[in-house]
C-alpha cells in the first residue's frame, strides 16, 4: 500500500483508468481530449499546458474515479475484508491529504501516457 502511495505508485494507478479519468474531466473536456488525439499533433501542442491544468482538474474528478480507483487498489493488494470494508472512507481522506504534496511530481510522470492513450498509442 506505501508503495501506491507513491507518485509512480500512483502514476501506474491511473494507467489502468485513463478512460474512467478522461471521462470524469470537467466542463466537457474529456470528448475535447479525444477529439484533439485524433489530429495528428494537437495534443503535443496541449501539453506544455498539463503541468498547470492538471493540478486544478484532478481533485474534482477524484470522486468521479474513486470506485475504479478502489477495485484497482483490491486487485492490486491483499487486504483483509474489514480493511477492504473501510476503503471506501480512507481512500479519499487519504488522496485529499497526499495529493497536494506529490501532484508536482505525479504530472510529468502521467502526462505522456495520458496523450499515448488518447492518440491511441496505448490501449
Amino acid at each position: 500500500m506505501i508503495a501506491l502511495m507513491t507518485p509512480r505508485g500512483f502514476a501506474d494507478l491511473m494507467s489502468t483508468m485513463w478512460p474512467e479519468l478522461i471521462d470524469a474531466m470537467p466542463f466537457g473536456m474529456g470528448g475535447m481530449m479525444r477529439v484533439m488525439g485524433k489530429i495528428p499533433g494537437a495534443l503535443t501542442l496541449m501539453k506544455p499546458m498539463f503541468p498547470i491544468l492538471f493540478p486544478r482538474l484532478l481533485p474534482g474528478m477524484m470522486p468521479k474515479v474513486m470506485p475504479v480507483m478502489l477495485k484497482r487498489v483490491g486487485e492490486r493488494i491483499p487486504m483483509p475484508d474489514y480493511m477492504a470494508e473501510q476503503m471506501p472512507e480512507l481512500m479519499p481522506k487519504v488522496m485529499d491529504n497526499l495529493m497536494p504534496h506529490m501532484i508536482g511530481d505525479l504530472v510529468p510522470l502521467v502526462t505522456q501516457p495520458m496523450l499515448d492513450y488518447l492518440s491511441g498509442k496505448t490501449n
